[in-house]
């Protein structure tokens, strides 16, 4: 076998084992699904629900804000599953395994806590008519 043929044959063995290792890559760790999602509605109905300049901005001011913090604890939740997922395969301590468990319940409970101020937020700032026309129309989707 002549060299050229040998180097080819290095390196199709090594492009084979790199695609090996990336399908045998963990998948990634994923949150729960989200209890409820009423803003992306709100955005979808904004001109048939006749928003005021005044809920206008509220929304605006809030939505800078409010995902931002979301995302954070989104980010915290997905960092604590990997060490746990981390720490079960690794066969660490049943005392490291409870308190990575106790903190993902607590941030489990603070997402949950996020989604029902949100909508707490959208019922304060929404008449009840354009309230029900969101939950209307999240139903029906």
């Amino acid at each position: 076998m002549n060299l050229r043929k040998l180097a080819a044959l290095g390196f199709g063995l090594t492009l084979l084992i790199a695609a090996q290792s990336a399908a045998w890559a963990e998948p990634a760790v994923q949150l729960a699904s989200p209890i409820i999602e009423l803003v992306p509605v709100v955005k979808a109905q904004a001109d048939t629900l006749g928003l005021s300049a005044d809920q206008k901005a509220k929304l605006e001011a809030w939505m800078a804000e409010a995902p931002i913090k979301r995302k954070a604890v989104e980010q915290e939740q997905i960092e604590l599953r990997t060490k746990l997922r981390g720490t079960i395969l690794a066969l660490n301590a049943d005392d490291e395994r409870k308190s990575l468990i106790e903190q993902i319940t607590a941030n489990e409970a603070k997402l949950l806590t996020m989604r029902a101020k949100c909508v707490d937020f959208l019922r304060g700032l929404l008449t009840a008519e354009q309230f029900g026309k969101v939950v209307a129309a999240y139903k029906a989707k």
